[in-house]
């Protein structure tokens, strides 16, 4: 049976962790409007070589949030929910192998997303200047996929635009929680986009520096959310 608070200092934690999921429920609820066009998902880095195990960057644990990541897509897909996804896609000798062992080398199985995180025919952004209507281009196309070399989105030099042309409210996932989706978060919270990151659809390479990313990003002003918490506000 589970034990009722009695407000002693072992209870504080818990309770923290219990308001700050209430403020991001009360968040979510008051901001997101039940046609789904002023929400966008953002799925950080979901490949080969960082979701399983054998990957050339394979993030421990990670294959267990899949079934979160495959319910995600799978509502995306049934309430027509935009997805921004980001990729690596290096070259060999790539700098940032300076600090990383190879990985997601463009054409290898590694570099490719995992199957629970793709629809039918999504877009591809390379890593370069791109002359379109942004605006257009999300209307058209429900998945959009930017690829990039270096840990951060928003060095895709798209990307600027294009998030200026999707929903203003974002729900952040993927891996690893203390670089990329990290860099990920800060960077919308920068553009000023309302940023719920989905604390159990993200990974990290070490607990403490997972922790740190976390710490940062409330910081930044991102909320999170549970999985099963965003699915009862949507479906509301």
């Amino acid at each position: 049976m589970a034990r009722e608070s009695d407000g002693s200092a072992a209870d504080i934690p818990v309770l923290a962790e219990k308001r700050k999921s209430q403020i991001s429920v009360l968040v979510v609820t008051l901001d997101v409007e039940a046609d789904m066009k002023t929400i966008f998902l953002l799925d950080v880095d979901t490949q080969r070589d960082f979701m399983l195990p054998g990957g050339a960057l394979y993030v421990p644990g990670a294959e267990r949030i899949i079934p979160k990541l495959r319910r995600l897509f799978d509502f995306a897909r049934k309430n027509e929910v935009s997805i921004l996804s980001s990729t690596d896609a290096h070259v060999p000798n790539d700098p940032e192998f300076k600090d990383f062992p190879p990985h997601c080398v463009r054409g290898t199985e590694g570099q490719r997303k995992i199957d629970e995180t793709l629809l039918r025919r999504p877009l591809t952004i390379e890593n370069k200047p791109a002359d379109r209507n942004w605006i257009e281009t999300v209307q058209k196309h429900q998945q959009i996929i930017v690829q990039k070399q270096s840990l951060d989105l928003f060095t895709n030099p798209a990307v600027d635009k294009l998030i200026r042309a999707l929903p203003p409210h974002a729900f952040v996932f993927g891996v690893t929680t203390e670089y990329c989706v990290k860099l990920a978060a800060l960077g919308l919270r920068k553009a000023g986009v309302k940023t719920v990151v989905i604390g159990d659809a993200i990974a990290a390479l070490g607990l403490e520096s997972g922790q740190k990313a976390i710490e940062e990003m409330r910081r930044a002003g991102a909320d999170f959310i549970t999985t099963d918490t965003l699915m009862g506000v949507l479906s509301a």
